[in-house]
């Protein structure tokens, strides 16, 4: 049996309809999932491609039709994209408009074209359906996404759609739409096919991704706490701490900070006066952060001793003022406790606003912030993505001043 193009636009629409209402029920039944919701933004531009297909192939004057479909498809896989940076903690503002952009590019490059085909168009269609297919498959192997077979089943399978509608591009630019081979091997009809595979698949991954979400997101497992003596966390707790807190402040788009605190020099004060007066320095300023910590702030060490501070503050110049106190309050505590040698003491700040929900990548910023601020002669608090280098950062607010 051979199936013309209406006919598998048609089956594409019903599939499209069927397996994306579904997700998009589903989503709205999970208010507080918003990687679900960009995904189901980009089901809905993927079912109105599809009507806009229909009616442009039973409709021979509304070749417009083609540049609104073309158009919704791109900013589908835009949006698939976009979903996977939101389920990876990341923000949305520079790609949210590329997509955009690429899709405003869709239109007006088919209505110069004016197009009489019902799914062909300029290589600049095939070109960005390749591009935000191959963007989505690097980011599901990124983030909170890597530590899942789902996620490596979406990469693979966006892989391959991106490999497919690449070829499309490179045989449209160099021979044409209407020649036989792009006619045999890449025309509507293979396409259709392509697509309801590739929806059903999408469908499938990203419903298993989004009730894996809670997992994925900081609560990987069940496991004891571990604990100081002093009261702080050791650090693969209190990772697992501010992977709970990021997944609930992504959820209601809350900001949340994570600070530094790194003590310079407590390696040459152990040698210089003894392993005990190292740790009298660590244990006084545990004592100043503990102390000006917020009441529900996780505190934390890592096995290079630094000091790690997970709070939610109003807004990051209430973090930078909090890092500012306890640079001091440590500073005091220090002199008030008769330590020999007061080291240099280097604060470095993170705020999602800047670096995104992902913890691993929230906890590295804190890291270089601190660094930075060590190796700085004139600031002591760095914020990661505000303040570019240490230098830089003496400049106003934007750091607070020895």
């Amino acid at each position: 049996m051979t199936l013309d193009v209406p006919t598998i636009q048609f089956l594409t629409a019903v599939v499209m309809h069927v397996a994306g209402g579904v997700f998009v029920l589903e989503t709205m039944l999970r208010k507080d999932d918003r990687a679900g919701r960009v995904w189901a933004l980009g089901f809905i531009g993927g079912m109105i491609a599809t009507e806009a297909y229909i009616v442009r192939a039973v409709s021979t004057d509304a070749w417009w039709l083609v540049a609104i479909g073309n158009a919704a498809w791109v900013a589908a896989l835009g949006l698939l994209w976009l979903g996977c940076r939101v389920f990876n903690g990341h923000r949305l503002r520079r790609s949210a408009v590329a997509v955009i952009a690429a899709s405003v590019a869709t239109v007006v490059m088919v209505l110069l074209e004016t197009p009489t085909e019902g799914w062909s168009a300029s290589p600049l269609v095939f070109g960005a359906n390749a591009l935000f297919s191959a963007l989505t498959a690097s980011e599901a192997t990124r983030g909170a996404m890597r530590r899942t077979r789902t996620a490596l089943g979406l990469s693979v399978t966006l892989g391959l759609a991106a490999a497919f509608q690449l070829t499309r591009s490179l045989t449209a630019l160099a021979l044409g739409t209407e020649h036989p081979v792009f006619q045999t091997w890449l025309s509507n009809s293979l396409v259709g096919i392509v697509t309801m595979s590739l929806i059903v698949i999408v469908v499938v991954l990203t419903s298993v991704l989004r009730a894996e979400q809670v997992r994925l997101r900081g609560t990987e497992d069940s496991t004891l706490m571990a604990i100081a003596p002093d009261g702080v966390l050791l650090e693969p707790s209190f990772v697992r701490v501010l992977g709970g807190r990021l997944m609930r402040a992504n959820r209601r788009a809350e900001l949340f900070a994570v600070l530094v605190v790194k003590i310079d020099a407590l390696s040459r004060i152990s040698t210089a006066f003894g392993a005990d007066e190292a740790e009298h320095v660590r244990q006084a300023a545990r004592a100043a952060v503990r102390r000006l910590s917020p009441t529900t702030a996780a505190m934390g060490t890592d096995d290079e001793g630094k000091l790690l501070l997970a709070f939610q503050p109003k807004s990051p110049a209430e973090a930078r003022q909090l890092a500012a106190r306890m640079h001091r309050a440590m500073l005091d505590q220090l002199r008030t406790a008769g330590v020999p040698v007061i080291p240099p003491i280097g604060m470095g700040l993170s705020v999602t606003s800047t670096s995104g929900y992902d913890r691993e990548t929230l906890l590295d910023a804190a890291r270089a912030a601190a660094r930075r601020a060590i190796a700085s002669d004139d600031v002591t608090v760095v914020v990661a993505g505000e303040d570019d280098d240490a230098d830089s950062a003496a400049r106003g607010d934007q750091a607070v001043r020895r």
